[in-house]
């Protein structure tokens, strides 16, 4: 009896650390159909772009017109999406971002921005998040609020790589706010999430924020597998604590 309680204790370990990578990476599946709702904009530094919501789905949930969400937006300058692209991602909530899980995203995992620096870039592009979809801008508005996410988060990890004199004027207002607001709590902007695409890095998919609600890794994760190792633990502990005791007796 004490060997197979001993083995099953042993096993129940195994399968919870084993499981470990399930449970944190995120299995978020995004899909870009080609559609965007802003205006195209050609006067930063690669060339011309699409802006503002972009249409597809989020875990087969449809995003875009008509949908329950307009869509989803690219914070990411750096990478690009193609018609017809799926990939995975690992999703957040923004009200959940601290400095122990900000390295689960895109830019908190760069080795240029400081874990601090990260969370104000990320407020910074919140705020203005926020604004897209609490306020039904029009194109011209979407692509202003993407050019002012793109300065941001371009420069914090590559300064210099977009000019704020070559945003238009209403894009330049979206980034000096934006700044004013980066002191204002992520906690209350539980209504949005962000997508970062996993595995990271030069070549993936860019990292998208929308009102799609998905299970969170990361943190979350860790603490159920913390907690399950932890009554594993106990329980071998009181398994073997018994097994002591019938011996003595």
């Amino acid at each position: 009896m004490k060997s197979i309680l001993n083995n099953l204790a042993r096993l129940a370990i195994v399968i919870v650390v084993c499981g470990a990578p399930l449970c944190v990476a995120q299995n978020t599946n995004m899909y870009f159909n080609g559609g965007f709702q802003g205006n195209v904009v050609c006067g930063l530094p690669d060339g011309c772009a699409g802006t503002g919501f972009y249409d597809g789905s989020i875990n087969n949930v449809n995003v875009g017109p008509g949908q329950a969400s307009p869509g989803f937006v690219c914070d990411d300058y750096l990478d690009n999406v193609t018609t017809g692209e799926t990939w995975k991602a690992n999703g957040i909530n923004v009200a959940s971002l601290n400095s122990s899980n900000i390295s689960q995203t895109l830019f908190g995992s760069s080795p240029n921005l400081s874990a601090s620096a990260a969370l104000t870039l990320y407020a910074e592009m919140a705020y203005l998040m926020n604004q897209m979809f609490t306020t039904n801008p029009t194109a011209a508005q979407q692509a202003s609020y993407s050019e002012a996410l793109w300065y941001l988060s371009a420069n914090a990890v590559q300064p210099g790589k977009i000019k704020l004199n070559t945003l238009d004027s209403q894009a330049q207002t979206d980034v000096t706010n934006a700044e004013l607001n980066a002191n204002t709590p992520l906690s209350q902007y539980g209504n949005l999430w962000i997508y970062t695409p996993s595995p990271m890095g030069p070549g993936q998919a860019q990292e998208m924020w929308s009102t799609v609600a998905v299970s969170e890794g990361g943190s979350a994760a860790m603490y159920l597998l913390l907690a399950a190792l932890s009554c594993c633990a106990a329980m071998l502990f009181r398994i073997r604590s018994r097994d002591r005791n019938c011996v003595a007796a």
